[in-house]
């Protein structure tokens, strides 16, 4: 029953590490694609200047998209412009006797591009080189903004993640030191009989090892259900909806492919370490 009692242990405490890092893997990463992905969501305007046809601004709005950097580019057209601000502000489409407006662009950067200060502003750069192009805005601060949150929850991320597999890696090394010295005396009479240290370590690591097997089943089953239940009756972010499921999937077969090297070695290293004090 001790023995037993220390296996139902282990089993538990590899169990609830699973989860809580898989499930903190798939919330972490959501999010950093959520933070990556509102980069795209940034517009930069380009306004042209008054004198420019719209066939010339409709050229050059399709010579960049072609651009590298660009994820998406939208020409909008002045007249469109000025009948939408008048509709805004519930003003007659004859409040003005002319179109102040220039043709203008909104375009979306693609992430990797975005995420840098230096490839903002070489973006800057060549879309001023046009002598079409009267004023480039872009909100370099708000790109700043979100870089360095993005980088500041990514490094959280990973601190985190390091504190959870640090806590397991303590906790199992207490365990197996517990299970270990419960089957001292076993062990002790296996070695009179002639039994050599490492077929008494393989019998040592097969217990420890069947409870990481055992968990990883059950994280599994345990896990396949959570998922189910959210995507069916949750599902609070519809949009991150594959990101979640892909997450969770990767970080749980990743951790318990962790888990069990972790086993491992601790196994090794607290058989030894103990056996060398008897």
């Amino acid at each position: 029953m001790r023995k037993d009692s220390t296996k139902l242990v282990i089993t538990f405490v590899v169990l609830i590490f699973l989860l809580i890092i898989s499930i903190s893997a798939s919330i972490l990463y959501t999010v950093n694609n959520y933070l990556d992905a509102r980069r795209s969501n940034v517009p930069v305007f380009v306004f042209f200047k008054d004198n420019v046809t719209k066939d010339q601004a409709m050229n050059y709005t399709n010579s960049l998209k072609t651009y590298t950097p660009i994820k998406s580019i939208r020409f909008i057209d002045k007249s469109a412009a000025l009948s939408d601000i008048l509709s805004k502000l519930n003003l007659p489409k004859r409040s003005l006797s002319e179109n102040p407006l220039p043709y203008s662009l909104e375009i979306f950067l693609k992430p990797k591009f975005a995420a840098d200060q230096s490839n903002i502003n070489s973006i800057e750069k060549t879309l001023k080189k046009s002598d079409l192009v009267d004023e480039v805005r872009i909100p370099k601060g708000l790109f700043t903004n979100i870089s360095q949150t993005y980088s500041a929850f990514k490094e959280f991320s990973y601190a985190l993640l390091g504190v959870f597999v640090l806590l397991e890696i303590i906790i199992l090394a207490l365990l197996l030191k517990i299970a270990y010295e419960k089957n001292l005396d076993s062990y002790n009479k296996l070695k009179l009989f002639g039994v050599k240290r490492a077929r008494i370590f393989l019998m040592f690591l097969k217990q420890t090892f069947l409870s990481g097997i055992f968990a990883s089943i059950l994280v599994i089953i345990i896990g396949s259900l959570g998922m189910f239940f959210y995507i069916n009756y949750v599902n609070i972010v519809p949009n991150y909806k594959n990101d979640i499921l892909l997450s969770f999937g990767v970080s749980g077969l990743a951790n318990i492919i962790l888990s069990l090297i972790i086993i491992t070695f601790l196994s090794l290293f607290v058989f030894f370490i103990e056996d060398e004090k008897k």
